[in-house]
């Protein structure tokens, strides 16, 4: 995983083996509470959002899932102090939450016009850190009335609720519904999208299968688009055509999607489960849970992946709710009481062991 460091009189950038989630995380390292700002390209527009407020030694994810765009720009502001990057590009805010298409013409629209920093990610980056340090700020003058980069201003709260709402519901013209395969509908948890060997897809989770739609493939590549900053483990109604399927995944043209909140009860565990835990038992394991997919990792290397459900019980055992893990490749269930989620602990039982599988972050 790449991170840049913003420091006190110069900007480096390093390469640190951190475990992470997939995606574009900002982390506060000023020692003082920020608000920031993000801008990408957004089809043939650039979009600017905000904002995060991150107190000192924060971090949040603003882009879950592979990156898919090589170069974004960040802003942030902090009282008694003005962002001030040695280079600066010019974008669209305002001071309560927003979500602006365009970059130009700020002022005029109504908005506030700000100087960002820009990105590089890196040209195969999938993940990527940002630390902001204090050497990007400059002190204002004591009694500085300021303006508006001397306040934090309001927060816009992103949760996957608030962000499926904007983004959803997604439709594709239905006249050509049927022609690449069956047509289907299915509710089931959005996985996000990945960039593989060249290969770019998104994915969805239901009923214990997979199923993939890839670029290139039929579902047009706006949609797709919109589908990268939908937030892993967004429950959703989706629809299309069925191209092809195995074992337990299929292969699909989606020609809709929408969010579909009543599907997933249990919607508060499955946020707080997501991300990496340690294995209190072995020092050399992590769990990585994103969306419905357990992935175990040793030395900080991928050794297996588990599709994952939330239910309210199991055949093996009394009532949840619990997690019932499948393995791809032999479609076996195992079944786990959830006992505890917390920030930073969760306690699962396996049914028929007494020792609890302790992990904390």
């Amino acid at each position: 995983m790449r991170s840049t460091f913003w420091m006190v009189g110069c900007a480096a950038a390093v390469t640190l083996p951190v475990a992470a989630r997939a995606g574009l995380e900002i982390c506060n390292e000023a020692g003082f509470s920020q608000s920031v700002a993000l801008a990408y390209k957004d089809g043939d527009a650039y979009r600017s959002r905000g904002w995060w407020n991150l107190d000192p030694g924060e971090c949040d994810t603003p882009v879950t899932g592979d990156l898919k765009r090589r170069y974004y720009y960040v802003f942030a502001t902090a009282r008694g102090y003005e962002f001030d990057p040695a280079e600066r590009y010019s974008f669209c805010t305002e001071l309560s939450g927003f979500s602006i298409v365009g970059d130009e013409d700020c002022v005029a629209r109504g908005y506030d016009k700000s100087m960002f920093a820009k990105i590089d990610t890196g040209k195969t980056a999938k993940d990527y850190r940002l630390n902001i340090k204090a050497g990007i700020f400059t002190a204002l003058e004591t009694g500085d009335a300021g303006g508006a980069t001397a306040t934090p201003p309001a927060e816009m709260v992103y949760t996957t609720e608030s962000e499926a709402r904007r983004i959803l519901p997604l439709y594709m013209p239905m006249e050509n519904s049927g022609f690449f395969g069956e047509p289907f509908s299915q509710v089931g948890i959005f996985q996000g999208c990945a960039f593989e060997y060249e290969d770019a897809f998104c994915s969805f989770h239901a009923e214990g299968w997979k199923y993939y739609v890839n670029y290139g493939n039929g579902t047009e590549d706006a949609l797709l688009d919109a589908l990268e900053f939908l937030p892993v483990g967004t429950p959703v109604a989706f629809g299309g055509d069925m191209i092809s399927y195995g074992d337990i995944t299929v292969d699909t043209v989606i020609r809709e999607v929408s969010y579909f909140p009543e599907l997933d009860p249990y919607q508060h565990i499955r946020e707080a489960m997501m991300g990496m835990w340690r294995d209190m038992t072995d020092a050399t394991a992590q769990v990585l849970i994103e969306g419905a997919e357990w992935t175990d990792l040793y030395n900080g290397e991928p050794a297996a992946t588990y599709f994952l459900q939330i239910a309210p019980g199991c055949d093996a055992g009394p009532g949840g709710p619990v997690l019932l893990q499948t393995n791809p490749e032999d479609r076996e269930p195992y079944c786990y009481m959830i006992d505890s989620v917390t920030d930073e602990e969760m306690v699962l039982y396996y049914y028929g062991n007494p020792q609890p599988f302790v992990y904390r972050r």
